[in-house]
Formats: structure tokens, sequence, C-alpha cells
């Protein structure tokens, strides 16, 4: 009964779950990505574009591996049901819509719970690799990294509404409503773009919802703002990034002053006489690091789209390998001593030590 089973539901699922990932993020990516990118950098939040074709592939196959696993653990509840094993149901008069509301409010409280502190386990650095690097390989995150997520965060993302059908009676709708809410929130928390309005964050009661800023900066940032839907966990345990209410205001406050390729050139000037040459997701890139600026700085202050995540030497996501040049690197615990003698370097920890440096993406 088990194969069969799988079979006639499991195509149903994951189509209905490609259409609600296309239908909540590719129209808000062609928006804000694509058609009026240039309408809508008044609200960008990140003001300097870093994202790219490499990231957009990235997210969407990864995407594609989470909507299976959603799919596959969606069916598994359907099957255990049927074996009578959940406490799922689909009358509504049968526990009353009190109930129906209540535990829609439940299941959101556990969610974003469980996502604040199993968020927080995962970076780890000894988590961290195994379950939430893919998903940070986006630090200007698009619509698209929504779902982005690997397979072992993909299933710790989908564990709450699988296992409380198990532990509380759960109405069929009160789960689909949820995985909706979730797929809304995570659209805009990724966005990119501030649509939350201007003194949201100062609000009473609203200032408790995530603003699209609160996780974007986490994505930027890395260690801070864990929060799922709110944003009391992070409050509570002083993870909250104490300048988000700041940059929320700022995005709503700042004065249009747009980059030009004579601004990037004064601030190459300046940076001092190392010259950088990087390629990267088969770009090239030429900037100056100054003396004692690390690679990334130099990079970011000059508008060059580095990977990186965590600026800390601990994810390994600015691993570069320095083909030529000479680096001063004290620390990079994100590298082996194997990949230090063969080269590698840290973006966030490498200093020049040469007049020229050449880097390379590899792997």
């Amino acid at each position: 009964m088990t194969l069969p089973f799988f079979a006639s539901h499991l195509p149903a699922s994951l189509l209905e779950g490609l259409l609600t990932y296309l239908i909540f993020s590719l129209p808000l990516f062609l928006a804000f990505w694509v058609i009026w990118k240039k309408r809508f950098q008044r609200i960008r939040i990140q003001e300097t574009r870093q994202a790219s074709g490499h990231h957009f592939r990235h997210d969407l196959l990864h995407s594609g591996v989470t909507i299976g696993i959603f799919a596959l653990m969606d069916v598994t509840l359907l099957y255990l049901d049927s074996l009578g094993y959940t406490r799922l149901y689909q009358d509504a008069g049968e526990y009353g819509w009190g109930w129906l509301i209540l535990s829609f409010i439940i299941a959101l409280l556990l969610n974003d719970t469980f996502f604040y502190w199993s968020h927080r386990a995962m970076h780890h650095p000894r988590l961290y690799r195994f379950f939430h690097r893919v998903h940070h390989e986006s630090t200007d995150p698009s619509p698209l990294t929504s779902f982005a997520f690997h397979p072992s965060e993909a299933i710790l993302e989908g564990l709450v509404t699988f296992l409380l059908p198990f532990v509380m009676p759960v109405h069929i709708g009160v789960v689909i409503a949820v995985q909706v809410f979730d797929m809304l929130n995570n659209v805009l928390a990724h966005l990119g773009y501030e649509l939350y309005p201007q003194g949201w964050t100062r609000w009473p009661l609203l200032k408790y919802k995530t603003a699209s800023t609160h996780h974007n900066m986490h994505h930027q940032l890395f260690d801070g703002n864990y929060g799922l839907y709110f944003t009391w966990w992070d409050k509570w345990m002083g993870t909250e990034f104490k300048d988000y209410e700041s940059r929320h205001r700022q995005i709503f406050e700042r004065e249009k002053a747009p980059h030009t390729t004579e601004n990037q050139a004064s601030a190459a000037e300046a940076a001092g006489p190392a010259q950088i040459y990087a390629q990267v997701h088969g770009a090239d890139y030429r900037f100056s690091a100054g003396e004692g600026e690390t690679i990334l700085q130099a990079a970011l202050d000059q508008q060059i789209p580095l990977p990186h995540a965590c600026r800390r030497g601990r994810c390994g996501t600015c691993k570069l390998y320095c083909a030529s040049g000479m680096v001063e690197m004290p620390e990079a615990p994100a590298l082996s001593e194997a990949e230090r003698q063969a080269g590698y370097i840290l973006a966030c920890q490498a200093r020049a030590r040469s007049r020229e440096i050449r880097l390379e993406r590899r792997g």
C-alpha cells in the first residue's frame, strides 16, 4: 500500500509546492529585481547589489530540492494519517472554530520558537557547514532565496508542521495556512526591499513582527536577528542587531546619491597601493586595498560583490585561491592546514602584503 499511496499523491504535492513557490516568489523577483529595479531602488535594503546570476541559479536549484523534501514530508504525513497515527481532521465543526483559530496561533508560535533556537544552533561552527551554509550563499537575498536550503535544513524547516498533528488536533486547513503564511513571510524576508512602512519598528505590537530589514541584516551580517516571524526572541536573548531600528528608518530617510564610476575610482585611489584582481563566478574585478584593511572590506567599500557571510573566518564562504601575491592572515578557522598550504585564503581575514594579488574562486 505504501508505494501506490506515494505514487498517487507525491506528483500532486510536488506540483502544488512548485506552483506555490513560483506564484509567491517569481512575480516579486521580476518586479523588484528585473523590471522595476531602478524605480524601487529607494527602498532597497542593501544599496549595493551583490547578488548575480550565479546566486539566482544556486537559489533555484536548492529551492527545487527543498520543494521535493517538503512534498515528501506532506505525503508521509497524509500516509501516517491514513493509518490512524495522527490527529488531523477535516471537519471544522469537530473541535469548533475557536480551536481552529487557536491551533493556528499555537502552530505559528511553536514554529517561530523552534526556528529561532534551531537557527542559532545551525550557526555553531560544527553544524554550520552541514545545515546552513547553503542558505547563506546569498548575502544579498532575493525572493528566489526563500526556499534555498540544504536538505538537512529543509527537514528542520518543515518539522513543526509535520510533528504537530501527532500531539494535538490540527485541521488540515491549518497545516496549509501555516505553510502559506510561512511562504509569504519567507519571500518578504528575502525580498531585498523594504515593504513594511516607515515607523513599523516603533509601533506598538507591530514592532514585534519582523520587517524585511530584520532578516536581510542577518544575511548581510550573519550572527544576529535569528527570528522568523517575530522579534521577541531576539530581543529577549540579546541577539537583535542594535542598529536594526535605525537601519529600517534610514531606508526611508536616505538621500538619493547614486554611485558613479568617478566615485568608485576615487574610493579605489584612496584605498591604498595594493591592487587586487579577483575572478569570482565568471566575473573579473579589480580594486585596491589599503594598509590594515581586509581584502573583503576593501572590496565591499568599492562595491565589489565578493562572496561572504560571517566576516569572522568561521563559515568559509569567502574562501578564495591566491594565484599570485602575498597576504597576511593570522587566523583562518574555516580553513584546514592543507587548504592554507595549497594557497587558499579567507578574504574576510586576509590583508595584502604585496603590491599585486590575484584571487580566484575555485570549487
